[in-house]
């Protein structure tokens, strides 16, 4: 569940979704991602998350500075022309695209990943944890052994949504800000912070961050399990997804349920079992028996035209919505067309090059009309045994 509200956190991890956006560094090592508005005199005005934030230049590092005073030009490639970077994002989506998604039968967390700890400051109860591409900042010190099972999981979502036909840019930045994930121990803190009441865990759009109460984690007599797993993995692509393409609300929760269906043991996502578990969410309670809408063999839409208009608003209105956007989602990336993912690629390369959804969207119909993509999606789902209906 993608939630769209500022919540005063531990710690702002915030971002912006621009070509020009790059990672600054404070005086005190801090690091966080934006793009330069303007400087006046001694104040630094920079996007962060779409808001304006004002610096002094005395607060940012002198590589920072240095930066600054060239006229926001790096070595680096900050400061290229949007016609150099479009056609080097447009050069790496291309690249990702053919790769195509996963024929091995499963994705193998790399069990000898370095976990490290970062800070520990028990008097503010924060002991902090990063693995390669995650940050893990607890209220409560869960130990190496525990953050390494949780690194695993959110690794292995990192190595499949790279699989995945289409271009992520936070998968590929040249300089990465591990991203955040706070673990709370006391729900009444989860809640305060901005967890929904019930909630196994939740991706704060604002802050870049997620939250996940203990009560959702498997530790020890702890009830979270394979539930827990679940949501977690549906926010954790919440997280990596941020960008230009999150703008229909099939697409956004899609493709979090997407990734969130591929069954996960110990350390694996069985992908050669991602299909059944998908038909299993949908028609019973999921691949573990325990997740799942249980709608039956047989599932009734509202009608393609409505449910892919862009509205988040609107989407959340329609009947069984997650259910349809995982349908919608899977069917763009595994059995439309040639199956390898080609239009749905498309569909966001245009999203990210600014063009309206509207637009983006001729790409998924590439001249079919609704009512032919409607059969044909029915098609692709009933050669798994699933009848779509749209009324």
């Amino acid at each position: 569940m993608l939630w769209r509200f500022s919540v005063v956190c531990f710690v702002m991890g915030l971002s912006v979704s621009s070509s020009w956006a790059r990672i600054w560094t404070d005086v005190r090592g801090g690091k966080f991602e934006g793009s330069l508005i303007r400087q006046e005199g001694s104040q630094v005005y920079l996007n962060i998350g779409g808001q304006q934030r004002v610096f002094q230049l005395s607060q940012l590092s002198a590589g920072d500075r240095s930066f600054i005073e060239s006229g926001g030009r790096s070595s680096r490639g900050e400061g290229k022309s949007p016609q150099s970077t479009r056609t080097t994002q447009r050069t790496r989506r291309t690249q990702n695209s053919s790769r195509g998604l996963p024929k091995s039968s499963q994705i193998q967390a790399n069990t000898s990943i370095s976990i490290e700890r970062l800070r520990v400051d028990p008097a503010n109860k924060r002991w902090v944890y990063g693995s390669p591409n995650f940050e893990f900042i607890c209220d409560e010190d869960l130990g190496f052994g525990n953050i390494k099972k949780f690194a695993w999981m959110f690794e292995s979502v990192w190595q499949f949504c790279g699989t995945l036909p289409f271009d992520i840019p936070r998968l590929r930045a040249d300089e990465k800000v591990r991203m955040k994930t706070y673990l709370v121990k006391k729900n009444e803190d989860y809640i305060r912070l901005g967890g929904v009441p019930n909630s196994l865990g939740v991706y704060l759009t604002a802050q870049d961050v997620i939250l996940v109460p203990f009560s959702s984690l498997d530790l020890g007599g702890n009830s979270g399990g394979d539930d827990g797993n679940n949501t977690i993995r549906h926010e954790v692509t919440h997280q990596l997804m941020k960008g230009q393409s999150q703008q229909a609300g099939w697409f956004i929760e899609g493709s979090a349920e997407y990734v969130a269906t591929v069954p996960f043991d110990r350390n694996r996502l069985l992908t050669d079992r991602h299909q059944q578990a998908m038909l299993s969410y949908l028609t019973a309670y999921g691949w573990n028996g325990r997740h799942g809408w249980n709608l039956g063999k047989k599932i009734t839409f509202g009608r393609l035209e409505e449910l892919m208009k862009p509205s988040y608003r609107n989407f959340q209105r329609q009947k069984y919505s997650y259910g349809y956007a995982l349908a919608l989602f899977n069917y763009f990336a595994t059995m439309d067309g040639n199956k390898d993912g080609a239009r749905l690629a498309k569909y966001i390369e245009a999203l990210q090059d600014g063009r309206p959804e509207s637009e983006a969207r001729e790409h998924l119909l590439d001249g079919r009309t609704y009512e032919q993509l409607e059969k044909e999606l029915a098609k692709g789902w009933g050669a798994l045994g699933l009848r779509l209906e749209f009324k």
